[in-house]
């Protein structure tokens, strides 16, 4: 963990936390375990990590195992530092019993790389994350760092296997992907343990798949997928009349980007402020003349995806992200009838190296209704004046657009896929299908987005941003920051806020009890 914070106040965070623990914890019973990752730099992230396990631990007393550790790839590429000794103190403070160095182990460890499907898979996402590839690059088997990369799967798949071996109550972890937190996930699933992801926006915020709920037909995104939906048409659809009031200002909220999740893009080009259709048809014919396209046939704007991130964790119709985009640029070439506007990600400097972007952009840059763009240089105020059809593999756009009333088509499954909001394809003929469909639809000027949908789509604002953000002192919200912010904040919560009332506690119970796949603030119902 990385922590540019005053020694001082870093101190006496310290001594806060232990004291409050010691007093709040039940003692262990038996030798049961919940296994902790602090892999992150960020403390914010093992903060989230460390107070659900603790909640946990009121319910169920055990020992908190923390798995930490960092290896030389992870620091070049996403790292600014990492210190062990402060991962070692935080876990006392939080009461843990035990911190192991997973990449310590898998350095001395002589195990050989084997060609078990789960460890490939794991170590071709992670290689390419590493080395912001967009795609496995040819001859990458041969490459000694992709040869590392696999031997070290191999290891941590390993060590993992053995750990959950034990008595374990369950995994809390902030990241179901790459090789050191997915195959701690594949080892838990395996061993049916109880996995509990946290978000790293918000308060506190977690999802959790638990093995009876479990079908293993997928990946963890996958199934948690098909069980979010469940959860939103049984628990959240049926209450949209109540929840309409409430649906409609975090809407609102998120239309002025106030409580964005923490990876979304901010600052005043992050805003909307069209409010009526005509002043968006006054901001579309200038942003219209600025790309050289015509404002009366339609513009289907692609949202590239961060290249690199976490392939193949969830349902997707191309072989890599990359392939969606370059795929899709061949296929828009052939199809004039609409322009195009291919948008890249506004961080995809931390995900590709190669110019990926640039290089699909270079091969139709003289076909004239198509244009690429980096993000930043177009404000939400006018990518939402020119769009008319928004496509994404899994973006968060995919839940936005909807919610006022621009259509989307999904190439892939994310979260909320299975919510209702975008049009979801199945295989890739649908997908090329369903384009030509809706250019078509819109060209004939039927509307693609139905009055349901977008009700869908700002419940899931609501459901995202509130309903499954648990507000509690113990995690105080993302932007509670810098460092030295943040500890003066906790240390005032563990000297001051009892923990009887604590509605973070409740959740946690909630959730653990009835096996949901969500924290909720409220009470959804059993």
């Amino acid at each position: 963990m990385w922590l540019k914070a005053n020694s001082k106040e870093l101190q006496v965070f310290l001594e806060s936390a232990t004291v409050y623990w010691e007093k709040n914890l039940p003692h262990p019973v038996d030798d049961a375990v919940v296994v902790v990752e602090m892999f992150h730099q960020d403390i914010r992230v093992n903060l989230r990590n460390l107070v659900f396990a603790n909640a946990l631990r009121r319910l169920h007393p055990a020992r908190m195992v923390v798995l930490t550790g960092v290896e030389d790839a992870w620091m070049k590429t996403l790292w600014s530092g990492f210190d062990l000794d402060i991962v070692r103190k935080v876990s006392d403070a939080f009461a843990g019993s035990e911190v192991i160095d997973v990449w310590d182990r898998v350095r001395r460890s002589a195990t050989p790389a084997r060609s078990d499907d789960t460890i490939v898979e794991y170590t071709d996402a992670t290689f390419c994350r590493l080395a912001k590839l967009p795609r496995l690059p040819q001859g990458y088997q041969s490459r000694p760092d992709y040869q590392l990369r696999h031997t070290y799967a191999t290891r941590l798949h390993d060590v993992y296997q053995e750990l959950f071996q034990r008595n374990v109550v369950a995994l809390v972890t902030s990241h179901v992907d790459y090789d050191q937190w997915g195959l701690a996930a594949e080892a838990a699933r395996q061993a049916q343990v109880p996995i509990i992801h946290t978000q790293q926006t918000g308060c506190m915020k977690a999802y959790g798949l638990f093995p009876e709920n479990d079908t293993r037909t997928g990946t963890f995104r996958a199934e948690l997928t098909r069980q979010i939906g469940a959860v939103f048409d049984s628990k959240v659809w049926t209450r949209r009349d109540d929840l309409r009031p409430t649906a409609e200002l975090v809407a609102w909220r998120a239309k002025v980007n106030l409580g964005r999740p923490s990876w979304w893009r901010g600052g005043v080009t992050a805003s909307v402020d069209l409010n009526n259709p005509a002043e968006r048809a006054r901001l579309r014919s200038h942003v219209v003349d600025r790309l050289g396209f015509d404002p009366d046939r339609p513009i289907v704007t692609v949202y590239n995806h961060a290249v690199s991130d976490a392939l193949g964790t969830n349902k997707e119709l191309f072989p890599s992200l990359a392939d969606w985009f370059a795929d899709t640029a061949a296929w828009a070439a052939e199809h004039p009838e609409a322009q195009w506007l291919f948008l890249d990600h506004p961080s995809q400097a931390l995900y590709d190296s190669t110019g990926f972007f640039a290089s699909v952009a270079e091969q139709y840059k003289r076909v004239k209704h198509m244009a690429f763009r980096p993000s930043a240089t177009l404000s939400k105020n006018a990518l939402w004046s020119l769009t008319d059809l928004g496509v994404t593999v899994r973006g968060s756009v995919s839940n936005e657009l909807p919610a006022y009333g621009i259509p989307v088509i999904q190439a892939g499954w994310s979260e909320w896929s299975s919510c209702g909001l975008s049009t979801v394809v199945d295989d890739q003929d649908a997908y090329w299908k369903t384009l030509e469909q809706s250019i078509a639809a819109i060209r004939a000027g039927e509307d693609l987005v139905t009055e349901e949908q977008v009700r869908r789509a700002r419940l899931w604002l609501w459901l995202y941003r509130s309903g499954t953000d648990v507000v509690t002192p113990l995690v105080p919200q993302w932007e509670v920051w810098p460092a030295d912010t943040l500890l003066k904040t906790l240390r005032a919560t563990f000297r001051h806020i009892e923990a009887d009332a604590d509605p973070m506690y409740t959740a946690v119970e909630r959730m653990w009890t009835r096996r949901e796949p969500m924290l909720t603030r409220t009470d959804f119902g059993a």
